[in-house]
Order: C-alpha cells, then sequence, then structure tokens
C-alpha cells in the first residue's frame, strides 16, 4: 500500500517503480479528492481521520489480510496514525521523509526557508503587502479558498512554482514542467492547504504518541540529510518515540524519490522488509 504525500498530490504509475512487481502487488491509493479520486478537490468529510479509516475499508475491500505500508512526507505521517490503529494488519511500515504535521514545520517551508531559497520566496510572495507575507500559508489558503476564480489559480501557480523551486534547488537538477492541468493544479492546493491550514488535524503530540504505539511493527525510516522539506530534524523526534524502528540516514539525500540516493533507499527498505516477513 503506498500513501503519497501532499497532501493532496494523489499517486502516479512512477512509484511502481519502486517495487519488484513480480512479486509484489502494490495498491496505489488516491486519498479523498486526490487524484483520480472522485468527487475532485471535494473537502467535505476530508479529514485524516476520514483517510485512516479509508485505508482500512480498502483492504478489507481487497481482502488483503495483511500489507506492506509504504509513506513518504505527508505520507508517512498517514502511514504512522494508520499503523498505530491497526498494527496487526502489517507485515511492515517503510517511511520515507517524514513529516510530523507540526507549526515548526509549517513555518520553516513558508517562512524561514527564505533563508535559503529568496529568489524562490520573493517570486511566490511577488506583489502582496507586508501583513500577507508574514504568514504566507494564511495568505494563500484565504486566496485558494476565498478568492476569485483569477486569485484561486494564481495563488495554486504560485504555490506550485514555489515548490518547483525549492526541489530544484535543493537538488540542483531542473525540474520538469508538471503536467497537471490549471484545474489539477487547483485541485491540489485547495486540498494542501485545507489540511496544513488546519495542522493535519493532529498535533505533533498526538502523532508521537501514535508513532510509540507501532512497536510491534518492523519499521524503517529512511531519512535524506539534505532534506530541506522535512528537516532532518524529523527523524530524530521521531525516532525518540519509535526505538523499534530502524533509521537509515540518506548521505546528502534530499526529499523525493526523483533523487537516486532516496530512490535506491526506499526500494532497499521495501526490499528487507518484504524479505523479513
Amino acid at each position: 500500500m503506498v500513501l503519497h504525500g501532499g497532501p493532496g498530490s494523489g499517486c502516479n504509475t512512477g512509484m511502481l517503480d519502486w517495487f519488484d512487481l513480480s512479486r509484489q502487488r502494490v495498491v496505489l491509493f488516491d486519498q479523498r479528492g486526490a487524484g483520480r479520486s472522485a468527487p475532485s478537490a471535494s473537502l467535505a468529510h476530508n479529514c485524516t481521520r476520514d483517510l485512516i479509516l479509508d485505508i482500512e475499508r480498502l483492504r478489507q475491500h481487497l481482502r488483503i489480510e495483511r500489507w506492506l505500508v509504504v509513506g513518504g512526507s505527508w505520507g508517512a505521517t498517514l502511514g504512522i496514525l494508520y499503523a498505530a490503529c491497526y498494527a496487526d494488519r502489517l507485515t511492515g511500515l517503510a517511511l520515507r521523509g517524514a513529516f510530523l504535521a507540526s507549526v515548526r514545520e509549517i513555518t520553516w517551508f513558508f517562512q524561514s526557508l527564505k533563508a535559503l531559497v529568496p529568489d524562490a520566496w520573493g517570486r511566490l510572495t511577488y506583489g502582496w503587502a507586508p501583513l500577507q507575507k508574514q504568514d504566507v500559508l494564511q495568505s494563500l489558503t484565504s486566496l485558494l479558498h476565498n478568492g476569485t476564480p483569477d486569485e484561486q489559480r494564481d495563488a495554486a501557480a504560485r504555490w506550485g512554482r514555489y515548490e518547483a523551486d525549492v526541489m530544484q534547488a535543493m537538488t540542483g537538477v531542473e525540474v520538469s514542467k508538471s503536467e497537471r492541468s490549471g484545474e489539477a493544479r487547483l485541485g491540489k492546493y485547495l486540498l494542501q492547504s485545507h489540511y496544513l491550514s488546519q495542522r493535519c488535524f493532529v498535533t505533533e503530540r498526538q502523532l508521537l504518541r501514535s508513532a510509540r504505539n507501532t512497536a510491534r511493527v518492523p519499521t524503517i525510516m529512511i531519512h535524506g540529510t539534505q532534506d530541506w522539506i522535512c528537516p532532518p530534524e524529523n527523524a530524530y523526534r521521531l525516532r525518540r518515540f519509535m526505538p523499534h524502528a530502524e533509521l537509515r540516514w540518506v548521505v546528502k539525500g534530499t526529499h523525493t524519490p526523483a533523487d537516486p540516493a532516496i530512490l535506491e533507499a526506499l526500494q532497499q527498505a521495501i526490499h528487507d522488509l518484504r524479505n523479513a516477513v
């Protein structure tokens, strides 16, 4: 079972490259409103608890007794919360670049990261009033949910461009232009702002408490030492509450499986957890 990031990003078939398809059945789950999930970008009855229940309903629907759960970034958050509720249904848990749904991380990405990517942050906030720049996430959320259609599209484009600029600065590799249509991009950021503005409907303390409840689940965490999206500090915090987990640092690794070092580490973690069953 693959849990995508975002929230709101959706799955893609490239995720299948993480697995040995001759030996593994892979379920790509588009979370509520994301990807090919319908209705698209729906915010009604769409919170973290709903997604946890959806995962378990899907397992039951597919008649899968136990499965390996693989989650990256926000998907790692969701994976921990699901594992805490349904530990006996997991054969293992692979966590990549874990996000802890904290105010600290959100402030880092939208405000403090300006120190590393000043040009990107300048493009993100171009033309805004000083007050809007003081809380970038709130400003984007307001435009996305309450703005005119043009303001909504502009806010989604700004956010998408900022993410691409950060990724390019972090990896040193030019990010290819997104194939998402304007409508799909807007849907993604409507969902992402819905979750992030509500701190993903979970506190960091609740998440770490859940992490402690996964002690019976074989777990491997991988984290890049140069991850600017979900800082390496996250892995240290999480490891304190998951002493049973194996933490594998990816030296000079970043955040995305598009990074060859992260991809290799993720594939190895999946391989090792599969063979441990």
